[in-house]
């Protein structure tokens, strides 16, 4: 995005009147040079592994991850942060990418809120939630071609899709080490208090804290 001093986010009415209780929050942070990684960061990683591990969730008693699947069922999905959070319970790590990344990835695992992560800087045009028509295409992160079913969540702007709440972020606006200027939104597609999407997106920039002494941010609900 050009001017990264301002950007459109809005809900599209085809959404509204196919998921009407959905909402997302929007986290902006400028001016916090990307890093592949900090030790202050990495134990905090250590702590939430070990928090996992020592106090497991049975993801049907969950309420959260309960919601995330009766959504992603519907695809005869289940919910990617459930097979993250269980594989941590069995010993597994927190992969390490990036600050920018990771900062998110501790938040959404320790909230169990579905989280994207994007250059602010890649974003061509106003953001508009939408829901697709079925057939659309657009590179995952790993670079492979998805085809999109119809009635899933997706995310546009001016160039095309940047994600889809099935199959996740596209590769064209993937944070790495050169972003400075980020956007992180938080997905929930059914019924969910505000302030938990709030407190997420709180935790996300608390973690980018750790590291970076000034962060300036911007924290915006639609509903």
């Amino acid at each position: 995005m050009k001017d990264s001093e301002s950007v459109s986010i809005r809900k599209s009415a085809k959404l509204g009147r196919s998921y009407s209780k959905a909402l997302f929050g929007s986290l902006i942070v400028k001016n916090i040079p990307n890093r592949s990684g900090s030790e202050l960061l990495d134990n905090k990683k250590r702590e939430l592994e070990l928090d996992i591990r020592q106090n497991p969730i049975e993801p049907s008693e969950d309420a959260l991850i309960s919601s995330y699947n009766l959504f992603f069922k519907q695809w005869g999905k289940t919910y990617p942060i459930e097979y993250q959070i269980l594989t941590i319970q069995k010993g597994g790590k927190f992969p390490a990418v990036s600050v920018l990344v990771d900062s998110m990835f501790l938040a959404e695992l320790k909230d169990r809120i579905l989280t994207s992560g994007h250059d602010l800087d890649l974003i061509d045009g106003e953001l508009l939630f939408d829901v697709s028509t079925g057939g659309e295409q657009y590179l995952k992160l790993n670079g492979k071609k998805q085809i999109l079913k119809k009635d899933d969540i997706i995310l546009r702007d001016n160039e095309g899709i940047l994600a889809s709440l099935l199959y996740g972020p596209a590769q064209r606006t993937v944070i790495t080490n050169t972003t400075s200027n980020a956007l992180y939104f938080a997905w929930c597609p059914f019924g969910l208090d505000q302030t938990l999407i709030s407190v997420h997106l709180n935790q996300i920039l608390d973690n980018l804290k750790l590291v970076f002494n000034s962060v300036i941010s911007d924290i915006q609900i639609y509903g």
